[in-house]
């Protein structure tokens, strides 16, 4: 990793520390430019003053311009245009004086305290649109350092709050991720326009410099440094008439190193296998008197499951009559004979601490918290602390609290698990067709309600919900789950992140081989407060987690639909080949081309050759025109429609295709009663289409409101089928751009699919 020389590290240690020997967690504007210009980045000339019996003429040689800049010196002040702190004075040595003390004085009398002047060479420059930008980074609780790049000057917070966010990068960023920071802005394009390739190397000069101060002075990365820096923001850099690129005005906040950073690994993976496949469950909290509580839910779902290592605690003992059978309760988890690797604890969490002292008497080696009220509603903090510190001396790994669990389905050589504490006639999961997906869940009714929608689709390998995460975070899982041959598509709903988490989650999922498809929540105001009220933080920590699984290579959700339909797309093509990004379609109605076409994304249009064209004008009547969006009108029945669908994949001009079915014609046998007697109907052809050709290929079935109920089996069919089907073009075209777009960026450089 690229770090600063030892001199310049020891150098701005230094100036840090002189801050915080004066109790100050403000860095001076002066301050911030001597930082800068060990990093090689111009600031104008400037001169610190106690007051106005410093302006003399020697001190005035050192500027060249005829105006200056007073800037007020305060450890109070973040904002000093809020205080009319800022000042362009004509250099005129009795006038400087005079304005000197005016504006300490008119400071003072707001309740500020001051401790000098700035003067400042006044930087001569336009405001036109690209000559102010900001530029800085702040140290994210969750992500560790976080690079903000945006329009500079004066409203640069009405500017990113109303028209365009901040554009974010987590360091340490080499030159070509600075680069491509700043071509994913649209003031890139300007530059361009404009012939100012000089201007774009300065930034991304800049940006690298920043990147290595922010690591050097991060907590987590492991560095000689005693301060971090929480913020270091230049709002503006400037380019002046000359071309040349200076801060003009710096802020940073720091404070003190405390003990050794913070962990950003996943380890010791293979001690979550007891928690997917142990050899002996106990379930701590059965009634023998009420069969409603969770623990007997939770019981009773996992006798169901057939296996014979399941042990059932209650503090009363005796039996239960389960599924048929009667039971017998032990007392406690040490009472048990055989070796227990699973605890389900189901007791309310204030005694659940005594339970889990237990547990590592008992020797278990993974443990479900199940309970709520811990600290998600900010009790019983010292609660779960504890329960950790019990976990840690004796290396079990904890899932939750405030969580339903697992729901595992298992392998021929294990049984499954099932520990949500839903009762079967109301969540039932169909394991019939192939488990290739894996469901992370911060909520595990979230979990439950995505594979509902997804039932004809897919069936889940494993959904887990993770509650709080005490000990087992998103990280961890995925990190389990890549490892895993039989999942091909990993589901992540997140709600937050603890300390390091994000920055965990962004090392491990850049990694991964399996497509990671993620919704992060908390994107309101409400749920996105940054942690400083200075411009370092105008962007809160929802964009800064969806830049952070953006730069990682994942697949970033923006709403709870694209994430069940991307969890769904992915899934059923996952054994599909993608040679390009050439997409044709088919359709049975004018509008439904014109919205296809209008969703594009990245994907291109593509062009039929001779043989397909001729082969195509064989199949069609006059009255339809050959073309990539190809419009069969209402009049193609099943024969038409599945001999157009085999000639466009047997192209070697096209890559995917997308099918939009009206289902109204009445040629089409898309009923539920003509499918019922129909032998070869389309529905049935597509899907063997589609698996005979191996194109990623979606459908949409386009149903007019209230007609739904007589279309049902249509659509199940293709779904169960394997053929990701959805009720609108445009959910179709974006599912297909973006299953078509990760496989063809994802084993190229992050970077190149960060960019679009």
């Amino acid at each position: 990793m690229d770090t600063l020389a030892p001199p310049i590290l020891a150098t701005i240690d230094q100036i840090l520390e002189h801050a915080w020997n004066q109790n100050r967690s403000i860095l001076f504007e002066h301050e911030v430019y001597r930082i800068l210009n060990l990093l090689e980045l111009d600031t104008p000339p400037a001169h610190f003053i106690r007051g106005a019996s410093d302006i003399t003429p020697q001190n005035l040689s050192r500027f060249s311009s005829d105006t200056l800049m007073m800037k007020i010196v305060s450890p109070a002040v973040a904002h000093k245009m809020a205080v009319n702190g800022v000042r362009s004075v004509y250099r005129d040595l009795d006038f400087l004086k005079y304005s000197c003390e005016r504006l300490q004085q008119e400071v003072a009398a707001l309740g500020h305290p001051v401790e000098g002047i700035l003067l400042v060479d006044h930087i001569p420059y336009t405001k036109d649109l690209g000559n102010e930008v900001l530029l800085g980074f702040r140290e994210s609780d969750a992500f560790g350092p976080v690079i903000s790049f945006s329009k500079g000057g004066t409203d640069a917070e009405h500017f990113a709050e109303h028209f365009s966010p901040p554009n974010l990068i987590l360091a340490p960023i080499d030159e070509a991720w600075a680069r491509a920071l700043l071509q994913s802005t649209k003031i890139y394009k300007k530059y361009l326009k404009d012939a100012r390739r000089r201007h774009v190397d300065h930034l991304v000069q800049a940006g690298v410099q920043l990147s290595r101060l922010a690591v050097c002075f991060s907590n987590f990365f492991d560095q000689s440094s005693r301060f971090i820096l929480k913020e270091f923001e230049i709002n503006p850099f400037v380019f002046d008439a000359r071309g040349r690129f200076v801060a003009l005005d710096g802020f940073a906040t720091i404070e003190k190193r405390a003990g050794s950073g913070h962990t950003a690994t996943t380890n010791h993976l293979d001690q979550l296998t007891p928690f997917f496949e142990p050899r002996g469950i106990a379930v701590v909290g059965v009634s023998r008197s009420d069969s409603a509580k969770p623990g007997n839910i939770i019981f009773e779902n996992l006798l169901r499951l057939r296996r014979r290592d399941v042990y059932g605690v209650g503090i009363k003992g005796g039996t239960i009559a389960v599924g048929g059978q009667t039971m017998a309760l032990c007392i406690s988890i040490c009472d048990i004979a055989d070796p227990v690797d699973l605890a389900v604890v189901a007791v309310p969490a204030e005694h659940s601490v005594a339970v889990v002292k237990e547990c590592a008497q008992k020797g278990v080696r993974a443990i479900i918290l199940i309970p709520g009220g811990f600290s998600e509603t900010h009790k019983n903090r010292t609660l779960e602390q504890e329960i950790l510190a019990i976990a840690r001396r004796h290396r079990i790994r904890i899932i939750g609290p405030n969580c339903l669990g697992i729901v595992y389905s298992g392998n021929e050589k294990t049984p499954g698990v099932n520990t949500f504490f839903v009762p079967e006639e109301k969540f039932r999961i169909n394991l019939e067709k192939d488990k290739n997906v894996a469901i992370l869940s911060q909520s595990g009714a979230l979990g439950i309600t995505e594979i509902y929608n997804l039932r004809n689709a897919i069936s889940p390998k494993v959904i887990v919900s993770y509650g709080n995460q005490l000990d087992v975070d998103p990280a961890d899982l995925v990190a389990y789950f890549d490892r895993d041959p039989e999942v091909d598509v990993i589901g992540c709903y997140i709600e937050g992140f603890k300390a390091a988490g994000g920055r965990k989650f962004f090392n491990t999922a850049r990694q991964t081989n399996t497509p990671i498809i993620v919704y992060k929540a908390g994107r309101t105001a409400a749920g996105k407060q940054a942690t400083e009220s200075h411009t370092a933080s105008i962007a809160g920590e929802y964009e800064v987690a969806k830049a952070a699984m953006k730069q990682a290579g994942l697949i970033v959700a923006e709403t709870m639909i694209d994430h069940g339909d991307f969890i769904k797309t992915f899934a059923l093509l996952s054994d599909f080949e993608v040679r390009g990004n050439r997409v044709a379609l088919i359709a049975n109605a004018g509008y439904e081309k014109t919205y296809a076409a209008d969703n594009l994304g990245r994907l291109q249009i593509a062009t039929f050759d001779p043989a397909t064209h001729d082969a195509l004008a064989a199949l069609l009547p006059s009255y339809v025109t050959v073309d990539p969006l190809l419009d069969l009108t209402p009049m193609a029945g099943d024969a038409m429609y599945a001999d157009c669908i085999r000639t466009i994949l047997q192209s070697d001009t096209v890559d995917a295709l997308m099918i939009s079915i009206v289902p109204h014609s009445i040629l089409l046998h898309t009923t539920d009663d003509e499918i019922a007697r129909t032998e070869g109907h389309l529905a049935e052809r597509i899907v063997d289409l589609i698996h005979t050709y191996k194109k990623p290929t979606v459908v949409s079935v386009n149903v007019a409101f209230g007609a739904g109920a007589v279309y049902n089996r249509f659509g199940q069919i293709l779904d169960s089928g394997g053929v990701p089907t959805f009720l609108t073009a445009n959910r179709a075209m974006i599912c297909l751009n973006a299953f078509v777009h990760y496989r063809l960026t994802r084993h190229q450089q992050c970077r190149d699919a960060w960019l679009t």
